[in-house]
């Protein structure tokens, strides 16, 4: 698992899995691990072009892109507790 630190730009991110603490794991084509951003409950983020989303537990969900493969633009200011804003999109 990598952890996004810094502001960093996805592409070809088949899907992303979301906790109600406001941390999200991006699931990039090609890569092994997921790309963890650790934000609060109370951060700014918005999925948009989503085609599914599933339940995988009580407070853990899986969102589909639409199209291919989202794009996400991420603000990051260390490895817990960002406020974003997260940006994630399909082209």
């Amino acid at each position: 698992m990598a952890r996004i630190t810094q502001s960093t730009r996805l592409d070809r991110v088949q899907h992303i899995v979301g906790s109600g603490s406001g941390m999200l794991d991006f699931a990039v084509e090609g890569e092994d691990d997921y790309y963890t951003w650790d934000g609060n409950e109370d951060a700014d983020w918005q999925i948009e072009d989503v085609d599914s989303v599933e339940n995988i537990d009580e407070d853990r969900f899986i969102m589909h892109p639409d199209g291919e493969a989202f794009v996400c633009d991420i603000e990051s200011e260390g490895e817990e507790g960002n406020t974003g804003p997260v940006r994630c999109w399909c082209e």
